[in-house]
């Protein structure tokens, strides 16, 4: 087998975690299982909201679901007056919650071994991927560590193993699997598949986090939009940004083929078998690539993201929405308090539990610790003090013989 080919074959792919713009990972994903689908057979990687796309496409499920979730998140969370930093909304919840009805029962399973999801360790900040899952509760634990925020998605991280992480952009947002890794960021850079900015010849990148950035006024604006929920103009450009850029990079790869050759590569790359037959000149192929140059995201995509645009507020309910502020902020603060209180309470009493069970866990050690040393000491006196008296005995003894001599 050509080694050409068969490191065209076995590629990896990464999505970088992004937030509200985690809609640009989706239109890649439908590239690729339009273009090259034999490429999503093999493992992928992701952080945060780059974790839903990988899990959804590794276990193939309906794109334009995940679409129209991200479409009603952002809309509710523009429905707040503080957006996404409103008290009453949290992004991980809403998110997991729909996605968690569409996994199927043996989720796990299927993605042991082929998911990677970058996580950040609480108590030591350090990078941690993990790729095995017990169960389907387990995955699910690991999504909502990889999606949680310190104050933005709550106050307590959630638990992976009994161990508490928080999301992985803190300390890789940018999983590299190995050499074949296709690369995937919404922010302009040296990334493999990322928007391409035209502003300047002259660019300067920067690494963070391990993603690469351009700085140029596009990544600003777009770091920015990470953390607030775009109109749904935005979402539908991002999502088709998405889709032109993965097949910009797919066609100048020359990794978009034909369904015959698609169905070869994935026989090939299944059973590893050097008697495969592949083309690179196929005519089909090349057919498929010409058609690509042309090519716009698929209708039944289109469809929704239309219907979404169109059904997006108007101004004078964006003006009400503005002026209701001053009443409306504190009316959500004290609702979102009220309806915390019995679960801040519920927390603050497990924690008082668990510390008094430690505490007392640690007195009862000590306090055995103390008993065995004065038994011990106790022990060692009577030992001492019965030696003293033999002692003494032998000295009597002695000199009784020795008067009596």
């Amino acid at each position: 087998m050509d080694k050409n080919i068969s490191e065209k074959l076995n590629k990896n792919l990464s999505f970088a975690g992004c937030g509200f713009l985690g809609i640009y990972h989706v239109g890649v994903g439908v590239c690729f299982k339009q273009y090259a689908s034999h490429l999503l057979i093999q493992k992928i990687a992701g952080v945060s909201a780059g974790a839903i796309v990988a899990v959804a496409l590794l276990l193939d499920l309906p794109l334009d679901d995940l679409v129209k979730e991200f479409f009603e998140i952002a809309s509710n969370a523009r429905s707040h007056p503080l957006g996404p930093f409103a008290p009453s909304f949290n992004i991980q919840e809403k998110l997991l919650n729909g996605f968690e009805q569409r996994l199927p029962e043996d989720a796990h399973l299927k993605l042991s071994g082929r998911l990677h999801i970058s996580l950040t360790r609480i108590f030591d900040r350090k990078n941690v991927i993990v790729s095995q899952f017990e169960s389907r509760e387990d995955l699910m634990n690991a999504l909502a560590c990889s999606f949680f925020i310190p104050g933005f998605s709550g106050l307590i991280p959630p638990k992976f193993h009994g161990v508490r992480y928080m999301d992985g952009a803190f300390s890789d947002n940018l999983v590299m699997l190995d050499d074949n890794t296709v690369t995937v960021s919404p922010f302009c850079g040296e990334t493999d598949i990322s928007p391409k900015n035209k502003e300047s010849d002259v660019k300067y990148h920067i690494s963070l986090v391990n993603t690469s950035m351009e700085l140029c006024a596009e990544n600003a604006r777009l770091l920015l939009r990470s953390l607030l929920p775009l109109s749904p103009a935005e979402l539908s450009n991002l999502c088709q940004r998405g889709f032109d850029d993965a097949l910009d990079y797919l066609y100048h790869n020359n990794l978009i083929s034909c369904n015959d050759c698609v169905i070869n590569q994935t026989n090939f790359i299944t059973t590893n078998c050097d008697e495969t037959i592949l083309d690179p000149d196929c005519d089909g192929c090349t057919e498929s690539r010409e058609n690509s140059v042309s090519s716009s995201i698929p209708d039944y995509l289109m469809t929704v993201l239309d219907q979404h645009v169109e059904g997006s507020q108007n101004m004078m309910t964006k003006l009400f929405r503005f002026a209701s502020l001053p009443i409306v902020i504190p009316c959500s603060f004290a609702s979102h308090l009220i309806q915390k209180v019995p679960e801040a309470t519920q927390i603050i009493y497990n924690y008082r539990r668990s510390l008094t069970e430690q505490i007392h866990q640690i007195i009862v050690t000590k306090m055995n610790d103390l008993m065995s040393k004065v038994l011990t000491y106790e022990e060692e006196f009577l030992q001492h003090k019965e030696s003293k008296k033999v002692v003494k005995c032998n000295s009597k003894y002695q000199r009784r013989n020795g008067n009596s001599k």
